[in-house]
């Protein structure tokens, strides 16, 4: 039993299983795409058909939520998403900012670090604003911690999300949620601020999946670009009839 664990559990079976779950649920996003743009004349058929296809992918969305290990797999769901956009709100698919309001003055990777001026990785992403700015959520979820430094990350919110995705935000003016309170995605958790080491006011923002940190940005637009796609479809929809 011991042998078996180990076998199943290590590196190169799950990086298996987790290929082989990408590709049935591409399958079935490539079947959904089809039915999307079937002109068949048979409806019922073609209705009763995508909601086989959706039972199939909820049948394994949970466990495949948990297994990926960052964004870069997220686009096998995006078809599945149109019909299931709420499922966006359980993990951050959305800027913590109000939109058109920051600058990106730092990206997630290597850099030289504005106060030792030494190269060292960037784990998260700067947002820069104007102080007082309103923080939010960019996911549904559990006040995990608000911890309060006068180095790193200042005054800083983890918060817990569904599918092993955290989110961080550092360098807060103000904390407007409580440890273990639970939130909505785009509920106010706090005001930007320059605690902790920091050479001005900005927001800076990571998002850690099954702990471990990962480029944010891929989840920036996720959700619009997915609400975007359903508007559009829904329209197309309309102008048929």
């Amino acid at each position: 039993m011991c042998l078996f664990y180990i076998i199943w559990h290590s590196p190169f079976v799950s990086e298996q299983r987790l290929e082989d779950s990408a590709a049935t649920i591409d399958r079935y996003g490539e079947r959904l795409k089809v039915n999307l743009e079937s002109n068949s004349t048979g409806e019922n058929l073609t209705e009763r058909e995508r909601d086989q296809l959706l039972m199939a992918i909820e049948e394994r969305i949970v466990g495949f939520l948990y297994q990926i290990p960052d964004y870069s797999y997220i686009s096998s769901l995006e078809t599945y998403l149109q019909y299931r956009p709420k499922l966006l709100e359980q993990f951050p698919s959305a800027v913590p900012l109000e939109k058109d309001n920051f600058t990106i003055t730092s990206n997630y990777g290597i850099r030289v670090h504005p106060i030792t001026r030494k190269e060292k990785k960037h784990y998260g992403i700067d947002l820069a604003t104007t102080p007082g700015k309103k923080v939010y959520a960019s996911a549904s979820g559990t006040i995990l911690d608000i911890l309060y430094s006068k180095k790193g990350y200042g005054t800083h919110i983890i918060i817990k999300h569904r599918f092993g995705f955290e989110t961080l935000y550092g360098h807060l003016n103000k904390v407007l949620v409580r440890k273990g309170q639970t939130v909505d995605q785009h509920e106010i958790i706090g005001m930007v601020g320059n605690t902790g080491n920091s050479t001005g006011y900005h927001l800076h923002y990571e998002i850690l999946k099954n702990q471990v940190k990962i480029d944010p940005l891929a989840s920036f637009d996720l959700k619009k670009k997915i609400y975007d796609e359903l508007f559009m479809g829904n329209l197309e929809t309309e102008g048929e009839k």
